[in-house]
């Protein structure tokens, strides 16, 4: 077993205004895609999210991520939709950012609009607690992206947000809560295989070690 990643020092709060002030870069503005892929190879810039570069030197702070994210996602999907499973445990620095990157919509939002290619759409029902914004761009909570994670990414790469969404004390959502949101959803397909995989992993969590395993 591998030893604990260090924690992001992040906290889940929103961020304080100002506070994502780097612009990313995209194609044409003002560099083609061939001329930021060429910057990539000299080591001057990185990809972060779909087409979106930042200098090598910026930390991916949430700061940098609320600005990066910003920049890719649709107006009409920053009005709507929120990031949600893969996409916000990577916000949080539990794992690798996901693509297509999945946003969330209620239920009953009009979901005829065209999506642009490198996202995902899910309808869900969210409750009061399952959003916090961050500078205008909304993410799942820790809590309800745990339970996504844990209902829907049934994958390694799920298993191993799930343990850093977990282990993380700064995120606020351990074990026994993220097993109490579970039981709070009621009937749901792929329940008991959630909450079997958040008492597996869970118990790699109270022993501390990583859990990679499904």
């Amino acid at each position: 077993m591998t030893s604990p990643r260090p924690l992001a020092p992040d906290s889940a709060h929103p961020l304080p205004p100002g506070a994502g002030y780097l612009r990313a870069l995209r194609p044409g503005d003002p560099f083609s895609s061939g001329e930021l892929t060429a910057m990539v190879s000299d080591g001057i810039l990185r990809r972060v999210v779909l087409d979106a570069y930042v200098p090598v030197g910026v930390a991916l702070t949430r700061a940098t991520k609320v600005r990066v994210l910003r920049a890719v996602i649709p107006q009409h999907l920053q009005r709507r939709g929120v990031l949600g499973r893969l996409g916000a445990a990577w916000f949080y620095d539990c794992a690798d950012v996901p693509d297509p990157l999945p946003i969330l919509v209620a239920k009953d939002a009009r979901t005829t609009t065209t999506l642009p290619h490198g996202f995902s759409l899910h309808q869900t029902v969210f409750n009061a607690f399952d959003r916090v914004s961050h500078e205008a761009m909304s993410v799942t909570s820790p809590l309800r992206t745990a339970v996504d994670v844990a209902l829907h990414v049934d994958t390694p790469e799920g298993t191993r947000a799930l343990h850093w969404l977990m282990a993380s004390p700064h995120l606020h959502c351990p074990p026994e809560l993220v097993l109490a949101a579970l039981d709070a959803v009621g009937k749901k397909p792929g329940r008991r295989q959630a909450l079997a995989r958040v008492r597996k992993v869970g118990r790699a969590v109270e022993r501390g070690y990583e859990a990679t395993g499904r």
